[in-house]
């Protein structure tokens, strides 16, 4: 049994938000994906980005406005988003007082199409 016991510890301010990378995972075969929980406190923001991987946030707490390129849309805990390649994405946490958690899954890196 592998076990990776919640701390944030491991996590790491990456995109403007506290960062913890699930997988890919040294000590256990590598999916076909990558994965990470990502935090964003309150009145913040995730720095504006695009990737060549197609991603997908599922909201897990709070509240928050996704942007990607010119669409914004409010999304809350169960909501879930696609990011194709490419697509300039951030999230805001419209919240002053709770987190904002982001399961965020990204597959395909460097095939665009």
């Amino acid at each position: 049994m592998y076990v990776r016991f919640a701390s944030k510890a491991d996590a790491k301010d990456e995109y403007g938000c506290l960062f913890r990378r699930l997988y890919p995972w040294k000590e256990v075969i590598e999916p076909p994906w990558g994965s990470a929980w990502c935090t964003v406190a309150p009145g913040t923001s995730t720095t504006k980005h695009s990737h060549d991987e197609k991603e997908t946030f599922l909201i897990l707490s709070g509240t928050g406005e996704m942007s990607v390129n010119s669409e914004r849309q409010t999304v809350s805990r169960g909501d879930i988003i696609y990011l194709p390649p490419f697509s300039e994405h951030t999230i805001k946490n419209i919240s002053q007082t709770e987190e904002l958690e982001v399961l965020c899954i990204w597959w395909d890196a460097g095939k665009a199409s």
